[in-house]
């Protein structure tokens, strides 16, 4: 559901008559609105020991992003929108924090299977929705997608006790390990996870501009609407060749970092990928989909393994851990997409590419001051 607008943003620029700067402001906002609602929604949690809000989360996800379809303006579409990115961020620490304490004893690699998962249906509404949305009656239909949602809000509400804090005293006997929290390390991880998550969102709008370099290079006397449709696919193809990598990379993670052992693929996995996004826009676009794929991997990989070792470092607190990784540094990357358009506006789409492949190496440099072993 979170992958449609980012997937169909040309598609929505032309049917709304947006400036590229709305819709870098848009992806942007809709990062800003997740964020925040994580790390709120997972201290509430916390204080109640409830998992509740996350399937609250699932409902206004539905709502919200099943309804864009029948926005006719800016403004209808920017609410319809808030309350789906509300939702969504409103169900990651729900999912990551139960699935880390069913596997306490894997919790990286539970972690990862939660990431993968969420990689996964990324994939699909990338490849699946610019291709529906851009037929005729496509937008009409888009309200079905709320059905599915629906049915697992009713079979997380049959489980929502099961769910709800398992294997409390082995949380206690974690707690009791370790009494105080290490605040210079959970700022370090938070740091590090921000910068990664503004490559994240910088690329989905650089892959929207990218893409209509490509069509208006191969048909220059196309109109504008029309290279927004040609692009559409591309853009999908491009969001859907990253976040395979970063199921790719997540899968990677869980399985062969080993607790204890985090700091140097957290320094060195982006530094060694990096140069890929300075490639990305100089390949052409058939190997620049295998590049982006390798691109997810770089910016990706170390996110489970970020929020696992937040858990571990935060187990009074694994809700409020695992929002401040995923929401509370996605809110910061609501800068992004608007670095990204003002990149390209000002020093044009290569060197935009450049310098997030410098973002992306700085993303590991910052890791450094973390503890050899944790």
């Amino acid at each position: 559901m979170s992958a449609l607008l980012p997937s169909t943003l040309g598609l929505l620029e032309v049917r709304l008559s947006m400036s590229p700067q709305q819709s870098a402001w848009l992806i942007g906002w809709g990062a800003l609105c997740s964020g925040l609602a994580q790390p709120i929604c997972a201290a509430l949690s916390d204080r109640f020991s409830t998992r509740f809000l996350g399937v609250v989360g699932v409902v206004l996800g539905a709502m919200g992003i099943g309804s864009l379809g029948l926005a006719e303006e800016v403004v209808t579409l920017t609410i319809t929108y808030t309350v789906g990115m509300i939702g969504v961020g409103m169900f990651h620490p729900f999912g990551a924090a139960t699935i880390g304490e069913l596997r306490q004893h894997r919790r990286t690699s539970a972690v990862s299977l939660f990431f993968v998962s969420g990689m996964v249906g990324g994939v699909v509404g990338a490849y699946l929705w610019p291709r529906v949305l851009a037929t005729a009656h496509g937008f009409q239909w888009l309200p079905l997608s709320m059905v599915p949602m629906l049915l697992l809000v009713f079979y997380l509400l049959r489980h929502l006790g099961e769910l709800a804090r398992p294997h409390a005293s082995a949380a206690k006997i974690e707690c009791a390990s370790r009494p105080r929290v290490d605040w210079f390390m959970v700022l370090v991880l938070y740091i590090a996870a921000s910068v990664r998550f503004c490559v994240n969102t910088a690329l989905v709008y650089l892959y929207v501009r990218l893409a209509e370099v490509y069509v208006v290079a191969a048909f220059p006397s196309w109109s504008k609407e029309q290279v927004a449709n040609g692009a559409a696919p591309m853009v999908g193809n491009f969001q859907g060749a990253t976040l395979m990598g970063m199921a790719l990379g997540g899968l990677l993670a869980g399985i062969y970092v080993r607790p204890g052992r985090e700091k140097w693929p957290l320094v060195f996995v982006p530094l060694c990928f990096s140069p890929i996004l300075w490639l990305l826009p100089l390949a052409p676009v058939q190997i620049g989909y295998g590049l982006a794929m390798a691109a997810g991997i770089g910016f990706a990989s170390m996110i489970p393994v970020t929020i696992a070792l937040a858990q571990y470092l935060m187990p009074r607190q694994t809700n409020l851990a695992s929002g401040l990784m995923m929401g509370g540094a996605w809110s910061v990357a609501m800068i992004g997409p608007r670095c990204a358009e003002y990149g390209v506006t000002h020093f044009g789409i290569h060197a935009t590419f450049a310098l997030t492949a410098v973002a992306l190496a700085l993303s590991g440099l910052l890791c450094i001051p973390l503890s050899n072993r944790t």
